[in-house]
């Protein structure tokens, strides 16, 4: 059967992958960290990144296949436009939780050199995390859907690292799936209301 592609400026070409409207998209505030285009977000490259990533669009019904929504739309845009201050808030806030998950991880000295140092600033994660996907979430606020950010980290191969967005707020950071529970951003949108 020959793959579904659907041709929906802003966005890149996305493809039916059985669940998901996915593409390729570069984001170039990401470039610099480690690559991690792998399975589940691992490595796969001992190169840097060049801001590349998966995109994940989240149907309105998946059985019905449904193009992206407006509202998903407006917020692709809105990462397209605003990606610098995007990115420098999701760095931010991972920075702010990093020194609680160090402790949480409780590695040895040794591991923890290599797997999570102590750093002094928002810009040292870059050396350990890299984007593997953003997902655009069908859930919304004010027109605008939800963005998750999800990452591979030397810290945690199996479980990754994910961060909810709101336009340029983050909503939550925690494991690989904070970045696509769509209960998360619910959560946020009934709060904000």
């Amino acid at each position: 059967m020959a793959m579904q592609t659907l041709n929906m400026p802003p966005f890149p070409p996305l493809q039916w992958n059985e669940c998901f409207w996915v593409g390729d998209v570069i984001l170039p505030s990401w470039a610099g960290c480690q690559s991690r285009g792998g399975a589940y977000g691992s490595v796969s490259s001992d190169a840097k990144s060049n801001g590349s990533a998966q995109l994940t669009v989240a149907p309105e019904d998946e059985d019905a296949r449904t193009p992206p929504l407006p509202e998903q739309v407006r917020a692709y845009q809105w990462l397209l436009e605003n990606e610098p201050a995007i990115a420098a808030s999701v760095l931010r806030s991972l920075f702010a939780a990093y020194p609680a998950w160090r402790n949480t991880y409780g590695y040895d000295d040794e591991v923890a050199a290599a797997l999570m140092p102590e750093i002094n600033g928002a810009e040292q994660l870059r050396t350990l995390i890299g984007l593997s996907n953003v997902h655009i979430l069908s859930v919304a606020r004010d027109g605008v859907a939800y963005l998750g950010f999800q990452f591979g980290c030397t810290w945690d191969e199996e479980h990754g690292l994910g961060v909810m967005t709101y336009r340029d707020r983050v909503v939550e950071v925690g494991g690989a799936d904070t970045s696509f529970l769509a209960w998360i951003a619910e959560g946020d949108a009934e709060l904000q209301e």
